[in-house]
C-alpha cells in the first residue's frame, strides 16, 4: 500500500488524467442508473410505496389491477377474512384542470378508505382523516406543484367537472408515467356515477396484509404478490431489462477501460519492473502494489462521482424521473471496484513474465 501510494504521488499528473476518466465513466453510470431507476418508479412507485405485500384481484386479470372487478359479495368475505383490516383500492386513469384554467393534467386516481394504511405519508398539507367537513378531498403528487397547484385549491375532473379540494402532496407517488391523487372511496363511487349513471359498486382490488394472505381462498379471485403486480404494469418490464443491460454493460466496459490505462502502464514501465524483481521484490508484493493503486484510483473516482451523482439529483426539478437510491449506487460502485481489480489482473500477468536479467541488459 505505501509503495502503491508513492507512485501515485510520485507521477501525480498521469495518475490524476485517469482519474478524471474513471469519475467521468462513473458519474455516467451513475446518472444512466438514477434515470433507470426513475423511469422505472415513474410506472411503479404509487403500487411499490403501499406497506402490504399482497393483492387480491380477479383471477382473470393477468395481475392487472384495473382489469379486475369484484364485487360486495366479495367485499364482504374479504372483511370477515382479515377481521376489517384489508384496504380497498381503486384505479383510474382521467384529467385534472385547475380552476380556472382550460388545460388538462394527466392523473390517476388511487381511490381509498380514509382511514386505511394505504393513505400516503403526507409531505405538506392534511392527511384525510385531518381534512374534516371537506366532502371531496383529494391528495395530488407533488408533481403538481411545478403545475402552480398548492393545497388549499380547487380542482376539477376534466369529464365530469366534480370539484376536489387539494388537503395535501405527497412525494413519489406515480402510476403508469402519470401521477397519483389520492381520494377516497365516496368521492371515486361519485365520480363513477356521474360517469355513468347505472354504475353498481365494485372494487378493483383489495390489499392484503401478510398476516391473512394464508386465508384468502375466494372463488374467482386470486392473491398476487406486490412484486408480480409490479412486473406486470404494461412496458414495466421490457424497459427495465433493457436499460439495466445497457448500465451493466456500461458498468463491464468503463471498468475494463481501467485494466486497459495500468496495461498500457504496465508496458511502459516494464523494465522499471525488471529492475524491481531483480533486487528482490516478489511477485506478491509487486501484484499488492497493483491491487492497491487500482482500489486507490477506482475507489476515489467511485467516491466523486457518486458525490457529484447525488448532488445533481438534489438540484434536478421535480418532474425529472431521477431516483438514484443509496442501496443502489454502493451495488455499482463495489461492482465498478470489483471488475477494475479483474481487469488488472492482465497488467500482473505481464508483471510475471518480465525477465530482470533482460531488463537490466544482462542477456546481451
Amino acid at each position: 500500500m505505501k509503495l502503491a501510494w508513492k507512485e501515485l504521488v510520485y507521477n501525480r499528473k498521469k495518475y490524476l488524467l485517469i482519474e478524471i476518466v474513471v469519475v467521468l465513466l462513473m458519474f455516467m453510470v451513475l446518472f444512466l442508473s438514477g434515470l433507470a431507476s426513475g423511469l422505472g418508479r415513474a410506472v411503479s412507485s404509487g403500487i411499490d410505496n403501499i406497506s402490504a405485500e399482497y393483492f387480491l384481484i380477479s383471477d382473470t386479470a393477468e395481475n392487472l389491477i384495473t382489469v379486475s372487478s369484484l364485487d360486495e359479495t366479495v367485499y364482504e368475505q374479504v372483511m370477515e377474512m382479515t377481521d376489517g383490516n384489508a384496504a380497498v383500492l381503486d384505479i383510474q386513469r382521467m384529467y385534472l384542470m385547475k380552476d380556472g384554467d382550460e388545460e388538462k393534467l394527466d392523473i390517476t386516481y388511487f381511490a381509498i378508505t380514509p382511514d386505511s394504511f394505504l393513505q400516503p405519508k403526507v409531505q405538506e398539507g392534511n392527511e384525510f382523516v385531518a381534512a374534516t367537513g371537506v366532502e371531496n378531498p383529494i391528495i395530488l403528487d407533488s408533481d403538481f406543484r411545478a403545475e402552480g397547484i398548492r393545497v388549499g385549491d380547487t380542482v376539477r375532473d376534466s369529464s365530469t367537472k366534480m370539484e376536489f379540494m387539494v388537503v395535501g402532496f405527497a412525494e413519489d407517488q406515480m402510476y403508469g408515467h402519470t401521477s397519483v391523487g389520492f381520494i377516497t372511496t365516496d368521492s371515486y363511487t361519485r365520480l363513477r356515477k356521474e360517469l355513468n349513471p347505472f354504475y353498481d359498486q365494485s372494487y378493483h382490488a383489495f390489499v392484503i396484509p401478510a398476516e391473512y394472505a394464508g386465508k384468502m381462498k375466494i372463488e374467482g379471485t386470486e392473491l398476487v404478490p406486490k412484486t408480480d403486480i409490479i412486473n406486470s404494469l404494461p412496458g414495466y418490464t421490457a424497459e427495465q431489462t433493457t436499460i439495466q443491460m445497457i448500465i451493466w454493460v456500461l458498468v463491464i466496459a468503463s471498468a475494463a477501460i481501467i485494466g486497459i490505462f495500468y496495461y498500457i502502464i504496465t508496458l511502459q514501465r516494464e523494465k522499471q519492473f525488471g529492475v524491481m524483481k531483480a533486487i528482490g521484490l516478489g511477485m506478491k508484493k509487486l501484484s499488492g502494489m497493483i491491487c492497491s493503486q487500482v482500489c486507490m484510483v477506482a475507489g476515489l473516482g467511485a467516491v466523486i462521482a457518486n458525490i457529484l451523482a447525488f448532488g445533481m439529483s438534489a438540484a434536478m426539478p421535480q418532474t425529472m424521473p431521477f431516483y438514484l437510491s443509496v442501496s443502489y449506487a454502493c451495488i455499482v460502485t463495489i461492482a465498478f471496484i470489483l471488475i477494475s481489480l479483474a481487469g488488472s489482473l492482465l497488467s500482473i500477468r505481464k508483471i510475471a513474465r518480465v525477465d530482470p536479467i533482460k531488463s537490466i541488459g544482462g542477456a546481451e
